[in-house]
Order: structure tokens, then C-alpha cells, then sequence
């Protein structure tokens, strides 16, 4: 059993696909479905249920990954502590991002600091809140920018970078007179927002919860632009947080919630050892952002922003 074997196992779990796997270790399918071949035949076990249509970790191959993972990390504190101690600062983070909330645009924050930073390699995963809370335990992310509702796991540190009022877009010929729409009103639309597991239609599903009202999503996407067209078009209600539904595009009318409701962006990371290039992109957002520290509390009713 090597390291590199390891780390292919890790890779496919994750994928629960062989060649998305090997396309972003940049190896061979070939060379990739050998080497695990070798380290079932090493253990005696098979470490993935193999079918036509998909790949599934044993419980055998889910304790390899995971023990990959933990590998990982420590193979990245060493050379972190190597470059330390050589007054070098370079590596490579894996970062969550999003769009922009708030006053915070995270695409020219890593911008900026990739500029800053010529030797420190940024990678990025995309997905919901809860993917990247998963991708944090799990060692795939360092840090991501995330909306946050309701308490954070045990393990995960937080710090406040802006906040966002959720909004809906309307299309210009059927927006409501008043400045507000409440939940009576719009479950009476069809209605379309992010995908579930986002905060943002968390933070919904907990207003009609309250409001005892089914909500029921026409749509479910992770494109805003694709949700304001909709919108613009009649076709639907989109929620969006505001500074999505402020951006050039399709002309909407944007009406608050009531109760109004604000979440916090925070930019959150494992608690414990942070590598060096980790820390230094969190200390590059902490000083950008010039905010107050995270305050526990998550969905909150206020004026918005």
C-alpha cells in the first residue's frame, strides 16, 4: 500500500467514478483501475462494488478513503512546515466560492489575492452550503464563503464577511403594489429559487413552515440567471439573495420578504491546524472584508441591507 494508491482510492470514492476520477488526478483510467486492482489483491478485499452503471465504496474502500484524507492532511502540514521554515510561501487551497453576496465579491477578492500571491495555487469547488460543510470535513475544500442558517457543525470556524437580504424578483408586469410580499401571497405564485440545501431555500422552507403553507419549488437551480429570466419572463416568483437579483440581466422587480430576512456570509474553515497558504487566504478576506467577528445566531428578521 502506497500513497499514491491511497489517494486514487480517495478519488473514486468521492466520484463514485472511475474516470472523473482519473481526470482529475490527471493519470490514465488504466493506470488508475490497475493500481486499485493491486491494492485489493494486497488487502484481500474488494474496495468498490462494480456495475455498468455505477461504482460504489465498500465498507473496506470507505475506511481507505477516509484514512486518505487524514494521509493528505498531514502529507500538506509537512510541507506547509517545510516551507515555513524556508520563508517560502506557496501551496496550493481549495477553495468553496460564491458569485457575490452582499458587498462581497468573492471573484475579485481571488483575484486580488492570486496577485498578491503568485506562488499559492487556488483550485475551486462549486456546490450548496451543505456541500461545502462536507467538503470541509472531508478535507476536499480549506475554506469556503457560505450563507449561513442555524448553528454550524462542532469543528467548523466561522467570521462574518457581509450579509444578504433574500429578495423576490418579479417580472415587471406582475410585481405586487406593496414593497413586501408575504408568504400568503406568494404561495399563491409559482414559484422558483436555488436548489434545496442552499440556505437561501432553507431559510424559505423555514418562513412557510412558519406560515404552516407547503412550499412547492417550479424550479430548483443553482443559475441565478437562469432564475431571473423566469422571473423577467412571468413565468415565475424568483427568490434570490439581493445582490444576484441587483446584477445586470434580465429586468425584474425586486420586493422583500415579510417579515423581511437577512443571512449572514461568513467565510468558514476547519477548526485546528490551518496549512500556511490557508491561513494567509483567510487573513487576505479577514482584512478585505473589515468585518466584525462571527456572532452565532443564523436566520434573522431586520431591515436587510
Amino acid at each position: 500500500m502506497d500513497v499514491r494508491q491511497l489517494m486514487y482510492v480517495e478519488a473514486v470514492a468521492r466520484h463514485r467514478h472511475f474516470t472523473r476520477a482519473a481526470d482529475e488526478l490527471y493519470v490514465a483510467q488504466s493506470a488508475l483501475s490497475h493500481q486499485i486492482r493491486r491494492l485489493e489483491a494486497e488487502l484481500g478485499t474488494d474496495l468498490f462494488e462494480r456495475t455498468s452503471r455505477r461504482v460504489i465504496p465498500t465498507e473496506a474502500g470507505l475506511v481507505i478513503a477516509d484514512c486518505a484524507r487524514r494521509v493528505r492532511a498531514e502529507l500538506d502540514r509537512a510541507r506547509d512546515e517545510v516551507d515555513q521554515l524556508r520563508g517560502v510561501l506557496k501551496g496550493r487551497i481549495w477553495i468553496g466560492p460564491l458569485l457575490r453576496a452582499g458587498h462581497l465579491d468573492v471573484p475579485s477578492q481571488l483575484a486580488r489575492f492570486s496577485q498578491l500571491h503568485p506562488g499559492i495555487e487556488i483550485s475551486l469547488r462549486e456546490g450548496l452550503a451543505d456541500d461545502m460543510l462536507r467538503y470541509l470535513a472531508d478535507h476536499q475544500i480549506d475554506a469556503a464563503f457560505c450563507m449561513i442558517t442555524g448553528e454550524l457543525p462542532d469543528g467548523v470556524v466561522a467570521e462574518r464577511v457581509s450579509e444578504d437580504e433574500i429578495v423576490v424578483a418579479f417580472s415587471p408586469d406582475t410585481a405586487p403594489r406593496d414593497a413586501r410580499v408575504d408568504i400568503a401571497e406568494l404561495a399563491q405564485r409559482t414559484i422558483v429559487g436555488p436548489r434545496r440545501g442552499s440556505a437561501v431555500t432553507r431559510a424559505l422552507e423555514e418562513l412557510f413552515m412558519q406560515a404552516r403553507t407547503p412550499l412547492h419549488l417550479a424550479l430548483e437551480s443553482g443559475d441565478p440567471f437562469l432564475l431571473r429570466s423566469l422571473a423577467a419572463r412571468g413565468f415565475a416568483a424568483a427568490v434570490l439573495p439581493r445582490s444576484l437579483a441587483q446584477l445586470e440581466g434580465p429586468t425584474v422587480e425586486i420586493r422583500s420578504l415579510d417579515p423581511p430576512i437577512s443571512l449572514d456570509v461568513a467565510l468558514i474553515w476547519r477548526r485546528g491546524h490551518v496549512p500556511r497558504a490557508a491561513q494567509s487566504f483567510i487573513d487576505f478576506v479577514r482584512q478585505e472584508s473589515n468585518q466584525s467577528p462571527w456572532v452565532a445566531g443564523g436566520v434573522r428578521g431586520g431591515a436587510g441591507v
